[in-house]
C-alpha cells in the first residue's frame, strides 16, 4: 500500500509538470531555498539600500492587493485599461491622499518570466491616467517560487524581504516591514533580521509588517499545502512576536477570501485575489493617521 501512494504521487509530479496549472510538481520539486533567497535579498539593500519616503501627509493612504495570477495560458494578460492590476494601481495613483501600493504576493500561475513581465506592465507608470507616479511595493508568493521562479522575481523586483520607511510632514515616522513566505515559512535568517528590526519599534508611530500567507486557518482552501503554509510552531512565534513589538496591522494575501481578525492587539488582514476567477474583486485601503483604520473597495471596472 505504501509503495502504491509513493507510485501515485510520483504520477501526479510527472502529470502536473505537463501541466502547468497544477502546483503538485512545484510543491515536491522546489528548487528555490528560502535561507538562499533571503541572503540575496539582504544583499541586495546593502548594495542599493532600502526605500524612504520623506513629506507625506501626517495622514496618507496605503493600497494593498494580492494573487494577481498571471498566466499566458488561461489568457490573463495585460490588456490595457481592462487590465485588473493596472486598474488597481491607477486607482491608488490617482488618489491624492496615497503614497504608495502594496502587491502581496502570487503575481505568476505558472513556470516562466510571463507573470512577472506582465506584473511589471501592468504596474509601469501612465502619465495619461494616473496622476502621480507612486512606487508599488510587492513580496513572493508561493506561486512566485514553484517551477523554478523565484529567478523572475529577482530579475523584476530585486528584494523581498526589506523595509519601507514613510516619514511625515509634521515629523512622524511609521515602518513597513516587507517579508519572504513563499516556500512555507520565513526562515532562521529573515526572523531573526525581523526581530532585529522590531527591536527599533519605539522610533516609530506605526508598524506594518507585509507578507504573503495568511496565518489563520478558519475554511478549507485548496492551498493549503505543506509548501503554502508556516508551520504551527512558528505561526505562533511570529504571532506572539508581533504582539510583543506592538505592530498595528499584518497585511497578508493567499487563501483568494478577504478576511479580518484582532489576535493579541494586532490587526491581520487579507485581501481578495485580483485575477479573474471572481467578479468582483476589492483591495485594501489602509488609513493611516493618529489612528489605523482600513476598507475594502471593490474594483470598479470600466
Amino acid at each position: 500500500m505504501k509503495k502504491l501512494h509513493l507510485i501515485l504521487i510520483a504520477a501526479a509530479a510527472i502529470f502536473a509538470m505537463g501541466c502547468n496549472r497544477l502546483d503538485i510538481a512545484g510543491m515536491v520539486i522546489n528548487r528555490s531555498d528560502t535561507e538562499e533567497r533571503v541572503a540575496d535579498w539582504l544583499d541586495y539593500n546593502a548594495q542599493n539600500g532600502m526605500p524612504f519616503i520623506e513629506n507625506a501627509p501626517d495622514e496618507y493612504h496605503v493600497y494593498s492587493c494580492s494573487d494577481s495570477h498571471y498566466s499566458e495560458r488561461d489568457s490573463i494578460v495585460p490588456q490595457g485599461e481592462n487590465d485588473r492590476l493596472y486598474q488597481y494601481i491607477t486607482a491608488e495613483r490617482n488618489d491624492p491622499q496615497a503614497i504608495f501600493a502594496i502587491h502581496a504576493g502570487d503575481m505568476a500561475n505558472e513556470s516562466g518570466e510571463a507573470g512577472f513581465r506582465m506584473t511589471s506592465e501592468a504596474i509601469r507608470y501612465n502619465s495619461g491616467t494616473q496622476a502621480k507616479n507612486d512606487p508599488c511595493f510587492l513580496v513572493i508568493g508561493n506561486h512566485d517560487v514553484y517551477y523554478d521562479c523565484a529567478k523572475f522575481y529577482k530579475q523584476y523586483f530585486h528584494t523581498s524581504t526589506y523595509t519601507v520607511t514613510v516619514k511625515t510632514v509634521g515629523g512622524h515616522q511609521d515602518l513597513f516591514i516587507f517579508l519572504d513566505s513563499g516556500n512555507g515559512t520565513h526562515g532562521k535568517r529573515q526572523l531573526e533580521w525581523l526581530e532585529e528590526q522590531l527591536s527599533n519599534r519605539d522610533k516609530y508611530r506605526h508598524c506594518f509588517v507585509v507578507s504573503h500567507n495568511w496565518l489563520f486557518r478558519t475554511f478549507y482552501n485548496y492551498t493549503t499545502t505543506p509548501a503554502a503554509n508556516l508551520p504551527q510552531d512558528e505561526q505562533y512565534a511570529f504571532m506572539d512576536l508581533m504582539s510583543r513589538s506592538d505592530v498595528d496591522m499584518v497585511i497578508m494575501g493567499h487563501f483568494h477570501e478577504r478576511e479580518q481578525r484582532q489576535f493579541g492587539g494586532v490587526q491581520y488582514v487579507m485581501t481578495d485575489n485580483l485575477n479573474e476567477e471572481v467578479n468582483t474583486p476589492s483591495y485594501l485601503v489602509v488609513n493611516v493617521g493618529d489612528k489605523v483604520t482600513c476598507e475594502y473597495r471593490e474594483l470598479v471596472e470600466e
